[in-house]
């Protein structure tokens, strides 16, 4: 029997009327990022994280200062438009918790993104692409 590996995992995570969000926590709990927006089913989340996997190497993060003066990050996917004005991006994740510093911050999104990168390995590895639980 061949050990469970440990690493970075999906969570789904209930919300207001009935809808479900997502959040991404590392091996020791830690939280990584979570969802901007909300589900009305786990089919429509399990959609919305799958194409997340896939095209996480498109996604751009920015880091800025909130309220109270913590650094937050934002992660966008391209809008897939040929609109002229069409806005930038669609933010599809944000920060767990506010930072001290900027580069507490960007670790943050260093540490999101590779565990992204650890979830869509495990899913290709175990054959799931994509399907929840992930």
């Amino acid at each position: 029997m061949a050990a469970e590996r440990r690493g970075p995992r999906l969570l789904i995570v209930p919300a207001a009327d009935r809808c479900v969000g997502w959040a991404l926590r590392a091996a020791n709990g830690r939280p990584l990022g979570v969802g901007v927006r909300t589900y009305r089913s786990e089919d429509e989340l399990a959609e919305a994280v799958r194409e997340l996997i896939i095209e996480r190497a498109a996604l751009r993060c920015s880091t800025a200062q909130a309220e109270g003066r913590q650094w937050v990050w934002s992660a966008h996917l391209p809008v897939r438009t040929t609109r002229p004005g069409a806005a930038a991006g669609v933010p599809v994740a944000r920060s767990a918790r506010g930072y001290l510093r900027r580069d507490q911050c960007q670790a943050g999104v260093e540490g999101f993104l590779a565990g992204l990168q650890w979830v869509g390995q495990e899913l290709r590895r175990s054959g799931r692409d994509g399907r929840w639980p992930l």
